[in-house]
């Protein structure tokens, strides 16, 4: 039964992606019009992000041993599995920044970092989408 499911990683990827850009997308705005219920609904989002992040991390860890044994596939797997845990550590940074520090939005200079860390989210979000594209359309992992 289960190897009929296989490969799993693709199946947890889509909810990860959009709930981070959405989470950013409404902390920003919330952040830049003064709306503290739109931070409220992105970090929710971003929560719900992180933890499906986390999800598509453990499946594509699962997944590996099914790519071919090539050079090239193995260094773009490394890659893509860096970006991936890359973006879980940054995700739960922005999670966790708001809880040590109170004041965080309403505070310029940290305000600005927090808006810069949700930039390198959406970043990171960008590099695991193209790298996962690059191994399933160039080569043809998890399809073939």
């Amino acid at each position: 039964m289960l190897t009929t499911l296989a490969p799993f990683h693709p199946r947890f990827v889509h909810f990860p992606i959009a709930l981070c850009l959405v989470g950013a997308l409404f902390i920003t705005l919330g952040l830049i019009r003064r709306r503290e219920r739109w931070v409220g609904y992105g970090q929710i989002s971003l929560l719900l992000g992180w933890l499906g992040v986390m999800a598509a991390v453990i499946t594509g860890l699962i997944d590996q041993s099914r790519a071919p044994d090539e050079v090239a596939i193995r260094a773009l797997i490394n890659q893509h599995i860096t970006a991936g845990i890359a973006l879980l550590i940054a995700v739960g940074l922005a999670l966790y920044w708001p809880l040590r520090n109170k004041r965080l939005f309403s505070e310029g200079r940290a305000r600005w970092g927090f808006l810069a860390l949700l930039l390198v989210i959406v970043a990171l979000v960008a590099v695991e989408g193209w790298l996962g594209g690059k191994l399933v359309y160039q080569f043809g992992v998890g399809v073939r």
